[in-house]
């Protein structure tokens, strides 16, 4: 079942677009904090996000940029704006879609249908988008790492360094090409920072129950394992 975050402040609207999308067998989650959306995007780690434009605090262009930071989860926008300008910053600022208000919900849902088919489904992207060792894939496309019953979002650094550590099994990935990948200037990076993340990454495998390891290789880098039974 595919997981759809709705952000709308319009009570009435957004209970109108939970009780379509669910009679879809969409799992539909509202917005509880409209000051912690990153917060609860990454606890709910939704396929697709449903936003309006005029928000509380922030408005939903600013919260894109901040979901695109760490996904590439499609977001449609759905707004009382009608100036092309409108549609074309929303998308500039990371939407995928962009729907007037008031909107037909047939339109809405052939649009969210169509957004998952072509990110997760029969027309997502060719193979060379994941990549699968062991019981694990990595999806470059949905940045979710996953396995038969598990899957977990991954923030673009985590992707990064996933992909890296992926494509050079069983080999090992030298600390400062992994630096080197992620940021553009190494000098600005405290010494534990790829530490850091490298943990984060390492408990994202255990959560889907992977059975690969990131193994650290002392004085060289990292190296992914499968871990022995």
């Amino acid at each position: 079942m595919h997981k759809i975050y709705i952000i709308e402040d319009d009570i009435n609207i957004s209970n109108i677009i939970e009780e379509h999308l669910s009679k879809y067998q969409f799992e539909c989650y509202t917005v509880q904090q409209f000051n912690h959306i990153v917060e609860e995007f990454q606890a709910i780690q939704p396929h697709l996000v449903v936003m309006d434009i005029n928000l509380p605090t922030y408005d939903g262009y600013f919260w894109s940029r901040k979901i695109r930071q760490l996904s590439n989860c499609p977001i449609i926008i759905v707004s009382a704006r009608v100036n092309d300008i409108d549609q074309v910053y929303g998308i500039e600022n990371g939407a995928d879609d962009f729907i007037t208000k008031p909107f037909s919900l047939d339109v809405l849902m052939a649009k969210v249908n169509g957004l998952i088919r072509r990110t997760y489904g029969e027309y997502a992207s060719s193979d060379s988008n994941s990549i699968s060792i062991a019981n694990t894939t990595l999806n470059s496309n949905t940045v979710r790492l996953y396995t038969e019953k598990h899957e977990s979002l991954l923030t673009l650094k985590e992707m990064q360094l996933s992909k890296l550590l992926f494509e050079a099994y069983p080999n090992v990935v030298p600390r400062q090409k992994l630096l080197s990948a992620i940021w553009d200037d190494e000098s600005f990076v405290e010494e534990n920072t790829l530490s850091v993340n490298i943990g984060r990454l390492r408990k994202k495998f255990e959560a889907i129950q992977s059975r690969l390891e990131i193994k650290t290789i002392r004085g060289l880098g990292y190296q992914l394992v499968e871990a022995e039974e």
